[in-house]
């Protein structure tokens, strides 16, 4: 008789994390097999089985579990880890596996839910759902899925999630068997793996049969007209479709005829995203049409065509003012009320609130740093997107108590939820390791981190500002941003660092801190877990090292130590 021999997990930001000290302490004889959804951006190449596959031979070097990207129709077998590969959802058949295309749940493909809910479908009890560590509340509703079908719910302790978002949507929804810190999580896994499971009893439901189908776009569950739930009077942020609402207990979900399925706080998320694309696709019509009018109006002046150079005045000026008010919108819509302007495309104002950790605009004071032989001779400034925190956590570790420098960190993180990056990073070196607030002061031996949604510059005097101002690469923090006030400010005495990341961010960035003089590495792309921010920053031709990641912080420490000693 079979055990709980189908586990699935789920995990978002700092999963990666998570990931790596669970399978890690699994023995590899666990008689189950395990199929693990990582949110992971649907462009590019994902690294995350290798990643998987050291950290269990680091812990286990004569383990035989092995993490791989499965292939569609892939026969299930026990001892192997199926990770969902990028813009594929993972999904569970009897005997088999299947990568499918399907529509997006919570913004996502891959997404936790269809792989839960799938696997709930074909295997009943025997199922274990794990929700790990993330934002918004993708896995809830394959969580309740699960224990429809009697299988087993289990969630890490949110006091321990570097995210808390995904755990505690499953705790206040589901009726989870366990709530757990990781370190204990793989026993229960493994007993649950050798405890016989009694026959099946619970049929699958008509809803769960359709919704399953949905995730393989089955052509029967999209043509089928009798869909579950009732019509709601919202569109669906992906295509414009109703959406139909469902309630199950305490949980309302929303799902698209074309198979778009939301949770509430995703949902939300995703209606905040388009209203923030609006407010900026209208910002930069209003702007082109005020330029447009303005150069028609100066061309009918030198034509002396008086009333039509009056009309193009006033159509110019109407446009800038209201222009200035979907501004004034999209700064307040921040959450914070915080104001900045621009100038040549660069942010040139250092705002704050006190939702940023800081105070509010009229009270905002810079304390003048009187001493300049107080200020770091060198600042470093490193940059993270996907995979980031072990990556991070591998440097600074790495780093010695007295480093002679200071250290400002952007890392891609939610801009919906506070980020336990600072606390985390903070139990794994001996260096201090803040959130920045507004205002505070560079000091060397220190790590200063970007706080969720907000840009963070730094200034020549050695302080530190933040701003909400400006989207760069689609990304708040950015790390261009960092790496151009770090350059301007310190001239040869910055070093810019780019770990592993999905997108560009920091190409540009490089380059300004190499026209300045400063010092550009770069993780290699090859062994990171995300190479895109990597192989970007190379191609612009101007790093000077290129480096694996554990030969990133020895390195520092011999530019910092050459720098203060000349």
């Amino acid at each position: 008789m079979p055990g709980h021999d189908i586990i699935v997990i789920g995990a978002s930001a700092g999963g990666v994390e998570a990931l790596s000290q669970l399978l890690s302490h699994l023995p590899l004889d666990i008689p189950a097999a395990i199929f693990v959804v990582l949110h992971v951006p649907s462009e590019g190449y994902s690294v995350l089985p290798k990643i998987l596959n050291r950290a269990i031979a680091k812990r286990q070097p004569q383990s035989s579990l092995k993490a791989l990207h499965p292939e569609d129709g892939e026969p299930i077998e026990y001892g192997k880890i199926y990770v969902a590969p990028p813009d594929r959802h993972l999904l569970v058949k009897r005997g088999s596996i299947t990568v499918a295309r399907g529509p997006k749940e919570n913004g996502h493909r891959p997404a936790v839910d269809p792989l839960f809910r799938s696997a709930a479908r074909a295997y009943g009890q025997r199922v274990v759902g794990v929700v790990l560590s993330g934002t918004l509340d993708d896995g809830t509703a394959g969580l309740m899925a699960v224990k429809q079908r009697d299988g087993m719910a289990i969630v890490q302790d949110p006091e321990e999630a570097m995210y808390s978002g995904m755990p505690r949507s499953a705790i206040e929804n589901v009726e989870v068997d366990r709530i757990l810190p990781l370190a204990e999580m793989a026993a229960l896994l493994v007993e649950l793996a050798n405890q016989p499971v009694v026959t099946e009893t619970t049929t699958v439901s008509d809803d769960m049969e359709m919704e399953a189908d949905m995730a393989e776009l089955e052509l029967n569950a999209m043509q089928n007209p009798d869909r579950p739930g009732r019509p709601s009077p919202y569109g669906c942020p992906d295509c414009g479709g109703v959406l139909w609402e469902l309630d199950e207990g305490k949980l309302v979900r929303f799902r698209c005829r074309t198979g778009h399925a939301y949770s509430t706080d995703s949902l939300l998320a995703a209606q905040s995203e388009s209203l923030e694309d609006a407010l900026w696709n209208a910002l930069r019509a209003l702007e082109e049409k005020a330029a447009l009018t303005e150069r028609l109006g100066n061309r009918a002046r030198d034509r002396q065509q008086t009333y039509s150079a009056k009309r193009f005045g006033e159509q110019a000026r109407t446009a800038h003012h209201q222009a200035t008010l979907v501004r004034q919108l999209i700064l307040r819509n921040g959450s914070d009320g915080s104001d900045t302007s621009t100038a040549n495309g660069q942010v040139v104002g250092s705002q704050s609130s006190a939702a940023a950790g800081g105070t509010p605009e009229a009270e905002m004071k810079y304390p003048a740093v009187e001493d300049s032989s107080s200020l770091p001779q060198k600042v470093v400034a490193i940059c993270a997107s996907a995979g980031g925190l072990n990556a991070l956590s591998q440097v600074l570790s790495a780093l010695p108590t007295e480093f002679p420098a200071a250290i400002t960190v952007v890392q891609h993180i939610s801009p919906h939820y506070p980020s336990m990056m600072a606390d985390i990073l903070s139990r794994r070196t001996k260096m201090p390791v803040v959130q920045v607030r507004a205002g505070d002061n560079l000091r060397s031996g220190a790590v200063y981190i970007a706080p969720p949604d907000h840009h963070l510059l730094v200034n020549a005097d050695g302080s530190l500002s933040l701003t909400h101002s400006e989207l760069v690469h689609f990304v708040r923090p950015s790390a261009d941003l960092l790496f151009e006030s770090v350059a301007a400010s310190f001239k040869q005495q910055a070093i810019a660092v780019v770990l592993t990341g999905t997108g560009s961010d920091g190409a540009m960035g490089v380059r300004a801190i190499a026209e300045m003089g400063g010092t550009v590495i770069v993780q290699d792309y090859k062994s990171a877990e995300f190479g895109g921010m990597p192989e970007a920053a190379i191609n612009t031709g101007v790093v000077d090292l290129v480096l694996p990641l554990n030969e990133i912080a020895p390195t520092l420490v011999k530019l910092v130590a050459v720098e203060v000693k000349g």
